[in-house]
């Protein structure tokens, strides 16, 4: 690994820079962060009900474009393309990071009884609910996963109202009978820490552990 090596960051909104940034400033402060940004790729998924074939090509291209461009990993920050590194890893032997894998990882670990995704768009709550089940099935946590459409919380998010966002998630829940939080969008985990202390209940969010696993793999294969 270089001394200060060039991570592109692809976003589908800009709402998920900060938080990256702020990931990476404590994780891996040495690397140099290049924001790609397509800001329809979530909302024409959601649209679409799901990530087409067109919309998966378009994220390949964004891959590309950083890998052709100098960079030493990839980092998706959108979690409706995660499996889309499935395919990254057949094209390009530069590493491309889902946004939520390692997030999904340590739900594994921890094992809780039932977790409530949430996230700002509808098809985004669904997706990553589907594939956090999937993930935790096969190590067989028995955990219950919710996932929960927040109305509201992408302006919020957008706005950089963090009151607003967190009371937004908080109402949403509904009085719900979950004991983990989880929070699908990188553009949602300024809200965790309120979150947590307003609920009383773990919040799990993705950026510092996704930042954490790109330090942890480039330092692996130096």
């Amino acid at each position: 690994m270089t001394d200060h090596p060039v991570i592109a960051i692809v976003h589908s909104t800009t709402a998920s820079i900060a938080p990256t940034t702020e990931a990476f400033a404590r994780e891996m402060p040495q690397a140099r962060l290049w924001n790609l940004l397509d800001d329809r790729l979530g909302a024409d998924a959601d649209q679409a009900g799901t990530v087409t074939p067109p919309l998966r090509r378009r994220m390949l291209d964004l891959i590309r474009h950083g890998i052709g461009g100098g960079a030493d990993a990839v980092l998706m920050a959108c979690s409706m393309y995660g499996d889309t590194v499935a395919v990254a890893e057949r094209i390009w032997t530069t590493p491309v990071f889902a946004s939520d894998l390692d997030m999904m990882n340590h739900l594994a670990r921890t094992r809780p009884r039932t977790v409530a995704v949430l996230a700002s768009l509808e098809a985004a709550a669904v997706d990553s609910a589907t594939r956090l089940r999937i993930h935790l099935d096969t190590h067989q946590t028995g955990t219950e996963i919710v996932p929960i459409f927040s109305t509201g919380a992408a302006a919020a998010a957008a706005a950089g109202d963090l009151n607003q966002l967190v009371q937004t998630l908080a109402a949403d829940l509904d009085g719900r009978d979950v004991d983990t939080l989880c929070l699908a969008q990188y553009s949602l985990s300024p809200a965790a820490d309120d979150l947590a202390e307003l609920t009383g209940l773990p919040v799990v969010s993705p950026p510092h552990l996704a930042a954490r696993a790109v330090r942890e793999r480039l330092e692996s294969a130096s």
